[in-house]
């Protein structure tokens, strides 16, 4: 089976975020960057299903710890 590639305008709508955004998520290692097939980016939807499961496992993790800091405002509440 081959693969199946997704149009910036497929991904803006699967996300419901804005073009700026998914270049800015590209930038940051969010999600893959796409191919460039004559001027449109493509962006191969087993890829973006792979960072989406590890974008949810990473999530999941940090929520399971405890908090790193108390905020200033908690901190003397004690007394």
């Amino acid at each position: 089976m081959g693969k199946k590639y997704l149009t910036q305008p497929k991904v803006r709508e699967r996300y419901g975020v804005s073009d700026m955004t998914i270049s800015r998520w590209v930038k940051a290692g969010r999600i893959p960057e796409p191919a460039l097939f004559g001027n449109r980016n493509y962006f191969d939807e087993g890829e973006l299903d792979e960072a989406d499961r590890r974008a949810k496992s990473e999530y999941r993790r940090a929520r399971a710890e405890p908090p790193k800091h108390t905020p200033p405002h908690l901190q003397n509440s004690s007394k």
